[in-house]
């Protein structure tokens, strides 16, 4: 089987590539443990797949990623003694969702009338949006006393990533997803104010990412989150309230809606003015988002 996915490969032929990898990926789904005995040494022969850049279809380099997570999420045992593989895996999912346009689109910005966040396909982050999903069903297999350093270490190396913004982006995206799987709420005490520190970042992007981190958090550690960290969080929001770009003021109103489902109406009263009237400007002033 590997064989014949090294012959189209070799042969530039997608047709028959993507073919193959999807009956990868319906046999995993099937019958898992026919994998089993040479799991690594398929795993290494289809990596390559991912890390090219040329397809004409670029979707086929997620195919054996989608592969190897649908393995893992019915064969956890696969992979848990094989933090190498882990790595080399998170790693993978990584170069996918870095791998958007560094450019960014004015329609991005100030987005079209009629637009509707997280839309398929919306914007060209079909790869951030399969990283985190990915993310996700890899942490819920394995169990986060795995999971977690691995990822905490390839996050934290994307966040010091000054040079290209898509690293960073990747990083807080993919730190988004980790708040539904932590129990102790200091375990996230280290990362917030680096997050928050991304919300007066020069790039927008990243700016929007800080946000979509804090909304998901909020969500997912609702109460413990606004309790612990709400006098710093909350005040920050406010402030990018004022962001000079429509789509990132937009996304702090869904995070602000998100902090307050879970906040207390003592810490939140105080804020009550500054928020109302800022909200008021948005509704006669913001775009439809």
């Amino acid at each position: 089987m590997c064989q014949v996915v090294q012959a189209a490969l070799d042969a530039d032929d997608e047709t028959v590539l993507q073919d193959a990898l999807i009956e990868f990926n319906e046999i995993a789904e099937i019958e898992p443990k026919f994998f089993q005995a040479k799991f690594t040494e398929v795993f290494n022969g289809l990596s390559n797949i991912t890390l090219r850049q040329d397809f004409a279809n670029p979707q086929i380099r997620q195919q054996p990623v989608e592969f190897f997570v649908t393995v893992i999420e019915r064969i956890p045992s696969i992979i848990k003694k094989n933090t190498v593989t882990l790595k080399k895996l998170f790693e993978l999912i990584f170069r996918l969702m870095v791998d958007i346009d560094q450019e960014i689109d004015q329609e991005w910005l100030r987005p079209k009338e009629g637009f509707r966040d997280g839309e398929a396909g919306e914007d060209g982050e079909d790869n951030v949006d399969f990283g985190k999903g990915c993310i996700d069903k890899i942490i819920s297999a394995v169990g986060d006393e795995m999971a977690l350093p691995i990822l905490s270490g390839i996050v934290n190396e994307t966040l010091a990533n000054d040079a290209d913004w898509r690293y960073k982006n990747a990083g807080l995206m993919a730190f988004s997803q980790v708040g539904e799987y932590i129990e102790d709420i200091q375990n996230i005490s280290a990362m917030v104010p680096i997050v928050l520190a991304h919300l007066k970042h020069a790039n927008p992007r990243i700016r929007f990412a800080a946000l979509h981190c804090i909304g998901q958090i909020s969500d997912d550690m609702t109460e413990d989150f606004q309790a612990t960290y709400g006098a710093t969080v909350l005040p920050a929001l406010i402030d990018t309230l004022d962001d000079s770009v429509p789509r990132v003021s937009a996304h702090c109103c869904s995070a602000i809606t998100n902090f307050m489902d879970g906040a207390e109406e003592t810490l939140v009263l105080p804020y009550l003015p500054d928020l109302s009237r800022k909200l008021a400007h948005h509704m006669t002033n913001g775009i439809s988002i």
